[in-house]
């Protein structure tokens, strides 16, 4: 069985959009990567498109794909700027996972800074490589640090920080050196391989998944091949839980049906907590109210239910009650 013809194909002119799962676009040319992913299996029915940076019209081609809802995927060798990676964007919800500010220092600055973010989750960062004032940033405005031993003493912790973020970027040297050997990265701590590719996965499930940008791969193709075959199962982790289809949004009155809704009773005067349970995913959310009678609906986790039912007010919903009154 030949995966290439039916998994991972270049776009030619007057290819249909709606044929593929997911577009990749390449700032240089990846043939060991293309191989690469080519000789892994898809367990689902889709195609991804492959697109040169340098091809005639391709902005055109991603303008074409943002309509139809196709995510895009960037591989490139050094950080995206600021601008390129928000343009044309009302606001940024963004996923960030780099090794710390002294990494990315810029891009993750102006996100920080910017008022146009309204939610951005930097997972994985190690505590020597962060400066305070970033962190300190971060904390001002209610947005939510993971560390990396915070992550990996509870990894199912990453999933509702990532679920409703749109913009998605990730970083190679946050993985470790001895999982990623001739990357540019050298640090002996970071990420393991298995679980960077468990957080593209939450990535791929998120009902907002918009772009994902990639980047720290040595230019020229001069990785050695355990790192571009850790790119490519990071990627088809990626494509799998986007072929799952299994997006819920609490928002849609239509999709009511897929959720259990859930009252908790905290504290002396029965403040109610609402929480939605999903019957298909597992997965939680809790209901804010507001004086106003707009409802956001906060991805949990279901420790932070069952700490509800012991008397707990979760942190999950006090961050989003003191953002939400601070814009």
């Amino acid at each position: 069985m030949n995966a290439k013809a039916n998994f991972i194909e270049m776009v030619h002119p007057g290819f249909v959009m709606s044929d593929y799962l997911a577009l990749i676009i390449l700032e240089q040319s990846e043939e060991e990567l293309i191989n690469e992913l080519s000789l892994l299996f898809p367990h689902g029915k889709y195609k991804v498109g492959v697109i040169k940076r340098t091809q005639a019209g391709i902005e055109s081609l991603l303008k074409k794909a943002r309509e139809s809802n196709i995510p895009l995927i960037f591989l490139q060798p050094q950080p995206p700027t600021f601008s390129k990676v928000t343009k044309n964007r009302d606001s940024f919800s963004v996923n960030l996972i780099t090794p710390g500010s002294s990494k990315s220092a810029d891009l993750a600055a102006q996100f920080i800074a910017h008022p146009k973010t309204t939610n951005l989750s930097w997972i994985g960062y190690q505590t020597y490589l962060t400066s305070p004032e970033s962190l300190a940033q971060l904390q001002a405005r209610y947005f939510s640090p993971l560390r990396l031993g915070s992550f990996r003493e509870n990894f199912v912790a990453a999933e509702p920080l990532i679920r409703h973020n749109s913009l998605n970027l990730i970083d190679l040297t946050a993985i470790r050196y001895s999982d990623a050997p001739d990357g540019l990265g050298t640090s002996p701590n970071g990420l393991y391989a298995e679980e960077l590719c468990q957080l593209v996965r939450y990535m791929g499930v998120s009902s907002n998944l918009d772009a994902c940008y990639i980047w720290g791969y040595p230019k020229g193709g001069k990785s050695s091949p355990i790192t571009t075959r850790l790119l490519a199962q990071v990627l088809w982790h990626l494509f799998e839980s986007i072929s799952t289809g299994q997006n819920e949004d609490p928002y849609c009155p239509n999709q009511q049906v897929l959720f259990t809704h859930r009252e908790v009773y905290i504290g002396s005067q029965n403040h109610i907590l609402f929480f939605l349970h999903s019957n298909q995913t597992e997965r939680w959310w809790i209901k804010l109210l507001l004086e106003d009678g707009i409802s956001y609906f906060i991805p949990c986790t279901y420790e932070e239910y069952a700490a509800a039912l012991k008397g707990e007010l979760p942190a999950t919903w006090l961050r989003y009650y003191q953002k939400l009154n601070l814009l």
